[in-house]
């Protein structure tokens, strides 16, 4: 209707022995030295990381987000990251026609005028609920609407950080007992009683900017709340879209969400409007595939469920599903799979929606490895599995092999619509949407997770092996992943397999191909971090290892940091907080300053110290800065003592010259600027520490606590233009401007160059 322009989007491991021999100037040593909201927060809820063979986890479900940190631990935070993907407000009877048109034979109810006088005339939110329920009973009487404000959905939201307690459950068959259950309802109502917790408002602000999102701190965590919600139940259902209300006092408004956003309708004053019980009408009488059933999900027959669950080691209760996806091969027969029900997490609902989970092949009887997301939707974005037949064409090592794909189709639905209404008449600005469409994949193998290795020598070469694979998909394949992450690669027999290229660009495609970063936050290198618009290259890639294995080896074994020591160097380098489209220089700052990993770090393994600290040393060339005038005192001594290079001079003047910042940073760029010797030394790095005797055998994954200081604390970040004005991020998203910091002058290293030029 509304099309918005879519304008500028752009298996056998690597042995040591066979490594490339480059030669390597590295250390000898280790450098070894001695408002509170409504829902409540869960206390007992441990931090959880991130999805891996699926990505945003259990052994079955791994789930992942592209452009967003891997789970949102406040509403308000989520609410935040919501804020940019809801178009409206939606004139309600055009809402109608697009979404939930009249169905045959439709029985519209017979509204009255102060219908809803019970409940607008109540004396609190909550003594709002009967007289509301009540007259929707009445009025529709085939949906059964429960009031759940007092009963948390503990089955299915095990893994939010807060709980999930909506005021009403809209449910098509009435539950045994008042609940809340996510994995069947229908549509979530949720109140609220004052005006200062709307989180939408009447549009206001210029012609070419006009808002409707209320800047409230409370609107906004209403905004996280209903936004957590969709996340829910989306989460915990084979749904292509969702809808939700929301009331706030004598106002209603629908939402329709799905994989890019929410259309929200203009305000409703249900008691003298008819619009909100017309709304429940309609949905009562739609089909499954208006309401956003996905209906190439059926359930198993019992038999076929018990089967599968036997294959998959899942217990009794776990509900299981039937799908069938076409086979990669020509000519190949469809694979029958059979896979458990969705686990709901603790993620925006916006964005690829990537699950995975292990399945049962039901006619081979081999379990494999099943994905579903939704892919960009643009004609330079190949589908993944087209990825994945060009990487086994040119022989890429340490990947999997895509047996089965297909965009699901036959239905409108299995394309998201928020991105057609962004450009309506009535839409106020909001983010440039991307379309998406409904992708499903099926792969030969089931790894484990990274985070899963039975010794910290396993990670690390699994990370190595997934280097292997980045290097022989981009230099014979020429295709980059731009999503190196701990959940985008697997251990299987042993073995790293570098997964998830539904990112990967070809490296002859030019220009982006989409608005946001590409990646996953905690692991996107320095550069990417700091700057929203820039071009994602071989370096961002490799330099993205170094945080994997960084990261993996904090998050998941014994370090000699203090608990808070180390929760609070995860937090300032892997979760960063964005500011106005940057996430600051936190990790070009770690990298240059070399000063937070330093002695011995992780117990009991000197190889892995060495490997992270030559890693720092090595992308720290990114970010160094080098003056013109060290660069010119620096030149003039290479030209009065090494015109003929460092090799034809004594080893007194050699090791000076090596060792000095201007020579160390060109050598590093002459390495970074070329795609095969950037890979060629990452990898050797890798492999030498992989030969480093004193490796633990029995050094198994254990995750450690990150601390979460409820108490109130400043943390600077960097806009992106770097300015010395600092940003105070207060723990519900506030912002205020700081003080500058002061200005520290560094020793610059050409000083005693010259110096010695002198003698």
């Amino acid at each position: 209707m509304y099309q918005q322009q879519a304008a500028g989007y752009d298996t056998n491991a690597f042995p040591v022995d066979m490594a490339p021999k480059i030669t390597l100037q590295l250390s000898a040593d280790s450098d070894k030295a001695s408002r509170p909201s409504t829902p409540p927060t869960n206390p007992g809820m441990p931090l959880l990381v991130a999805d891996t063979p699926i990505k945003l986890g259990s052994s079955t479900m791994h789930p992942f987000t592209t452009n967003a940190r891997y789970r949102v631990d406040t509403l308000n935070a989520m609410g935040n990251e919501t804020r940019d993907y809801l178009v409206g407000p939606m004139p309600v009877d055009e809402f109608f026609e697009e979404f939930l048109p009249l169905p045959p034979g439709y029985h519209p109810p017979s509204f009255t005028h102060n219908a809803f006088n019970g409940t607008v005339s109540a004396t609190s939110e909550q003594a709002a609920y009967k007289p509301f329920i009540d007259v929707l009973k009445s009025l529709v009487p085939t949906l059964s609407f429960v009031d759940s404000h007092n009963h948390e959905d503990t089955t299915n939201c095990k893994q939010f950080s807060f709980n999930i307690k909506p005021d009403i459950c809209v449910y098509d068959n009435p539950p045994l007992e008042p609940n809340c259950d996510v994995s069947t309802v229908e549509v979530i109502i949720e109140f609220k009683w004052g005006s200062t917790d709307n989180p939408f408002r009447e549009p206001f602000g210029p012609s070419d900017n006009r808002q409707f999102i209320s800047d409230t701190d409370k609107g906004m965590d209403t905004l996280g709340q209903i936004t957590s919600y969709a996340a829910a139940q989306l989460g915990a259902q084979y749904r292509t879209h969702i809808f939700s209300v929301l009331i706030v006092h004598d106002q209603a408004r629908i939402i329709r969400w799905d994989r890019e956003g929410a259309i929200v309708t203009r305000p409703i004053f249900y008691n003298v409007e008819p619009h909100l019980v017309n709304f429940f009408s309609r949905y009562a009488q739609a089909t499954p595939q208006t309401r956003g059933v996905d209906t190439s999900v059926t359930p198993a027959d019992s038999w076929e469920a018990d089967l599968a669950r036997e294959y998959l080691k899942l217990p009794d209760p776990t509900r299981m599903f039937k799908v069938e996806v076409p086979a990669a091969e020509e000519g190949s027969e469809s694979l029958t799979l059979i896979i458990p029900a969705p686990v709901a997490r603790g993620f925006p609902p916006v964005g690829r929606g990537t699950r995975t989970c292990p399945a049962l092949n039901f006619k081979n009887k081999k379990v494999v490895m099943f994905k579903d997301s939704w892919r960009i939707a643009l004609p330079d974005i190949s589908p993944e599995g087209d990825t994945y037949k060009l990487l086994k064409t040119h022989n890429v090592r340490n990947v999997a092999t895509c047996i089965a794909c297909h965009d699901v189709p036959h239905l409108p639905q299995q394309h998201t619509k928020t991105f057609k209404f962004a450009a309506a008449p009535w839409a106020c600005s909001n983010k440039v949407l991307t379309p998406h469409a409904h992708y499903r994949l099926v792969l030969n193998l089931v790894g484990e997770a990274l985070t899963d290795f039975s010794h910290s020598r396993e990670f690390v070469q699994s990370v190595r092996d997934a280097l292997i694979a980045h290097k022989d998909a981009y230099l014979s394949a020429k295709v980059l992943h731009r999503d190196l992450s701990a959940g985008n690669i697997v251990i299987f027999e042993g073995k790293g397999i570098l997964i998830d290229w539904d990112l990967a660009k070809l490296v002859t495609a030019q220009g982006a191909r989409q608005i946001a970063r590409t990646g996953t936050w905690q692991f996107m290198s320095g550069h990417l971090i700091a700057n929203r618009d820039a071009s994602h290259s071989v370096e961002d890639d490799l330099e993205s290892s170094l945080y994997v294995t960084m990261w993996t080896g904090l998050k998941y074994s014994k370090t000699t940091l203090t608990d808070s020591a180390r929760s609070l160097l995860i937090t300032q380098i892997f979760d960063s907080d964005e500011v106005l489209d940057s996430g600051g220089s936190s990790k070009s700052r770690f990298l240059v300053a070399q000063t937070d990993i330093v002695g011995e770090v992780f117990v009991g393994r000197d190889a892995l110290d060495a490997l992270v600290k030559e890693l720092i040393k090595f992308f720290a060339h990114r970010y160094s800065v080098v003056t013109s005038d060290e660069r010119r005192v620096f030149n003039n001594f290479r030209e009065k003592y090494a015109p003929n290079g460092v090799e034809n001079i004594n080893e007194t003047l050699k090791e000076f010259l090596m060792s000095n910042h201007v020579y160390c940073n060109e050598e590093g760029m002459k390495i970074m600027n070329s795609p095969d010797k950037i890979h060629d030394y990452v990898i050797e790095i890798y492999n030498l520490r992989l030969n480093d005797p004193g490796w633990p055998s029995d050094d198994v994954a254990v995750e450690q606590e990150v601390l979460r200081d409820k108490k109130y604390k400043t943390r600077p970040a960097y806009t992106k233009s770097q300015l010395p004005y600092r940003v105070e991020l207060t723990p519900n998203g506030k912002r205020r401007k700081l003080e500058p910091l002061p200005k520290v002058e560094t020793p610059s290293p050409v000083t005693s160059l010259a110096g010695l030029a002198t003698l």
